[in-house]
């Protein structure tokens, strides 16, 4: 390299030695400049598999990529120096012979004006924005590429060259006009096309593309090269001059991609706004899905189906896979510009889930456990079902598929360190006002978070509870995770919205049948939005409908507008079993053992439970116990009659349910009839004792309540579940004795400010109590 150097330099011999001297001395003191100061750049953003996604303008309103020469195509690099300057590699900037012959055939003879430029005079022509059509300006062009020459190599000089080189327009650099021109980038350039494009900086405003004229301009000039490039470098093939005559079409600046623009808006305002960005989205996809989800809308028009958006995730790496903010970015009608991916919008009860596995973690319940639909107060809040009606006893994964909205805020309720609102918080979910302000409605929705947040929660499920941010990129680094939920609870809660029944509307898709799906909707207040969001494989999608102005609409409910939609994107993806297997297996590190439990108490199973099925639990953890509800009874075998003890052969068990009262009375509302064992013959003697201690479900332990002005808003009821043998239960207010109530009956207290402890006796024994806090407004 230094023997080549001091070759090209030999010419400064011919020199007066003072002004070698003074060549020398400025080229040694000069600092080395920055090729790319203040080179503004275009963003270029590119799908997974290399498709442009869209270019848009330098912060200067040019189309401007950089690009190293080792990306641009050999036949771009050869054809050019061949066409503009084919000693590039011998001269040291300037081109002594090309300049005399310049000077002699121009002004000496009066012919034809030649060029004599360089490209290293016309990289410091465009990099220092010279005038050179004056004689100090073709002097200051000539000193500028002494000057780059001597800092920069070859190669270095090259690559700026075709980084500052002008391709008609708006268009700098070969990359910008690689990509405009025949939508490919620069290594990717056919002998035609870069033959093409070498002829253009010469004379970029008659021979560019963007007119007709400049089309007919340069396809004149790229016959010329192309007759050259054959007398150089002879091709094999005997059609090639015929192939590298035939016109070329070339693409405009209207012709650019535009895919996925909420995406690439979503990418510029995290600061990715100039160069190139190659994403993880997948293309052809996110194309598929657009198609789908807009025949999806005109199908449904006649319901007011008018807007919708999804999101496509891929569960183990959290990278984009497709993106949909709206249906039609350029609908005004819709507001289609507005990102339904990252805009604020009620979740209904697509939050339940996560209730669930908190409940679970904190050793709540476990799948089978059975909860109470029935009505509750809680304070002020009076919590409903979607359907107006209850359902009375029902297991937790029933309860959580079939969207229960009251056992939902029964949990809530329950939940400590964390509760629900901090756990929210810990996973970045946007809540501005304090933990009092949504209450015990966070789970049903009454707060507001993306669908971008809430992929990302549904992704912990199949990712062990571990939560991590969206990743855009394709090949980007593992990034930071947090375990917001045990695996154990992450699991079961799959498992349990696994066996949520899918759509059956029409013959949606045979993944509707063979492939395993977990996934809940939620419908918002007022119907302004229906969501829909599952796992399966290594995907997680969500969709939603609705109207970005926040109008009402009473089709939009998640199971009838957004369930079915959701499947037929789902039918798009490829199918993976293994990664199915590897979802909604268990595997063998997970703390989750499988017993028989009781079909209808959800406890383990005694000897009298009539029916068994397997449930899964967390060991030390879930509030696993032997069921109480079957009991064996002794009966007289003359009378019928209710016995105190078992006498054979005069007496005979028969099994009975004993349900708490809670659960007995909402059996009863239900229309459900249970069997009750008969009267007792003869009064019992001897203490018994209730085999299920009482528990309070109203005053709530964690609240404190508020007394109104009005006498009814200054009663607090007092309600309790009680064993089933129970007939009578006393209620006392620290040593007051307050009355005595039926199981199933609510006694209301006249209540008083303070601080208070209250207690529940049963007629069996059984105790329970807890702090009463009362306030006035």
């Amino acid at each position: 390299m230094q023997r080549v150097r001091v070759k090209k330099w030999l010419w400064m011999a011919l020199l007066p030695p003072g002004l070698v001297l003074l060549i020398i001395t400025l080229l040694l003191c000069s600092p080395k400049p920055e090729l790319y100061s203040n080179y503004a750049q275009s963003s270029a953003y590119f799908a997974d598999g290399g498709e442009l996604l869209s270019l848009r303008l330098a912060s200067d309103q040019r189309y401007r990529l950089r690009v190293a020469l080792s990306d641009i195509a050999p036949v771009l690099r050869q054809a050019t120096l061949l066409y503009e300057d084919r000693q590039f590699y011998s001269h040291v900037g300037v081109d002594a012979k090309a300049i005399i012959r310049a000077f002699w055939q121009g002004v000496v003879q009066g012919g034809r004006r030649q060029g004599a430029s360089t490209l290293s005079m016309q990289l410091a022509r465009l990099r220092y924005q010279l005038n050179t059509s004056s004689i100090s300006g073709k002097l200051q062009q000539l000193a500028y590429a002494l000057y780059l020459e001597w800092h920069f190599s070859k190669d270095d000089i090259l690559e700026a060259y075709f980084n500052y080189a002008p391709y008609g327009g708006n268009i700098e650099g070969v990359a910008a006009a690689s990509l405009i021109y025949f939508a490919k980038e620069a290594h990717r350039l056919t002998l035609p096309e870069a033959l093409a494009l070498s002829v253009i900086p010469q004379n970029p405003n008659q021979r560019s593309p963007l007119s007709n004229a400049g089309v007919q301009q340069l396809e004149l000039a790229r016959q010329r090269l192309a007759t050259l490039w054959l007398e150089h470098y002879p091709l094999l093939q005997p059609d090639a001059a015929g192939r590298l005559s035939l016109p070329l079409t070339f693409n405009t600046r209207t012709d650019l991609s535009y895919d996925a623009p909420h995406f690439i808006n979503q990418l510029q305002t995290q600061g990715h706004t100039a160069g190139r960005f190659y994403t993880s989205l997948q293309l052809p996809l996110q194309q598929q899905m657009q198609q789908k989800l807009r025949a999806y809308l005109r199908r449904h028009s006649d319901k007011g189906f008018t807007n919708a958006s999804a999101l496509l995730i891929k569960r183990s790496t959290l990278q984009v896979q497709a993106w949909l903010g709206s249906a039609d970015f350029n609908n005004a009608a819709i507001s289609g510009q507005v990102d339904g991916v990252t805009a604020l919008r009620s979740p209904g009860s697509a939050l339940k889930p996560f209730v669930y596995a908190l409940a679970m973690q904190q050793g709540l319940i476990h799948p089978h456990t059975l909860l109470s639909d029935l009505p509750r107060r809680y304070g002020s809040f009076n919590p409903e079902n979607f359907d107006r009606q209850y359902a009375g006893p029902i297991n937790a994964t029933e309860a959580l598929i079939n969207s229960r909205n009251v056992p939902a805020v029964q949990l809530q309720a329950r939940l400590t360190a964390p509760d629900f609102y901090h756990w929210l918080k810990q996973a970045q979910v946007p809540l501005t006002f304090p933990a009092q302000h949504y209450g015990l409605a966070l789970v049903l929705g009454g707060m507001e978070i993306s669908m971008q947040q809430l992929v990302q929660l549904y992704a912990m499920l199949g990712n062990g509870g571990n939560w991590q941010p969206i990743v855009w990129q394709a090949s980007a680094g593992s990034k930071a995770s947090q375990a917001l939920l045990t695996p154990e609870a992450a699991f079961l809660t799959l498992d349990m919205l696994r066996q949520h029944a899918k759509p059956q509307a029409g013959l949606l898709s045979e993944l509707v049948d063979t492939t395993p799906v977990a996934w809940k909707t939620g419908t918002s207040y007022a119907f302004r939005d229906a969501w829909a969001i599952g796992l399966s494989g290594d995907y997680v999608l969500a969709v939603w409908l609705g109207n970005f102005d926040g109008s009402s609409n009473p089709n939009l409910i998640g199971r009838s507008a957004a369930g079915p939609l959701l499947f037929e994107l789902f039918a798009l993806l490829p199918q993976d079993n293994l990664a199915n297997q590897q979802l909604f297996n268990s595997n063998q590190q997970l703390n989750l053992k499988q017993v028989a439990l009781c079909s209808r108490s959800g406890d383990l199973a005694n000897k009298y439970c009539p029916k068994t099925r397997p449930g899964w639990f967390i060991p030390g953890v879930s509030p696993i116990k032997l069921s109480e509800v079957h009991r064996a009874v002794p009966v007289y075998v003359d009378s019928g009659l209710r016995a105190c003890y078992h006498q054979p052969p005069q007496t005979q068990l028969q099994v009975y349910e004993f349900w708490p009262s809670d659960f007995a009375n909402a059996y009863q509302l239900s229309g459900l009839v249970l069997q009750k064992p008969p009267h007792y013959q003869e009064a019992c003697t001897g203490q018994q004792f209730s085999q299920q201690a009482p528990k309070i479900r109203s005053p709530q332990p964690t609240l404190t309540y508020q007394l109104g002005k009005q006498a009814a808003q200054q009663q607090i009821a007092l309600q309790a579940s009680f064993d089933g043998a129970v007939t009578k239960a006393h209620w006392f207010i620290d040593n007051r004795y307050l009355g005595a109530v039926a199981p199933g009956e609510t006694l209301f207290w006249q209540g008083e400010a303070g601080e208070f402890q209250l207690r529940v006796v049963d007629d069996l024994g059984g105790v329970a109590s807890q702090l009463l806090r009362v306030s006035t407004n």
